[in-house]
């Protein structure tokens, strides 16, 4: 017997915040470096 669909849990509150300024710079880092 199948288990039927279950919406997975929503994100922690963090996640649906803006992301602080200290970190955008960080995540241009590490998506440029991803993309090579």
């Amino acid at each position: 017997v199948q288990a039927p669909c279950v919406k997975p849990p929503s994100p922690p509150a963090w996640i649906m915040q803006p992301v602080p300024d200290w970190q955008k710079p960080l995540n241009g880092i590490i998506s440029s470096s991803e993309n090579g």
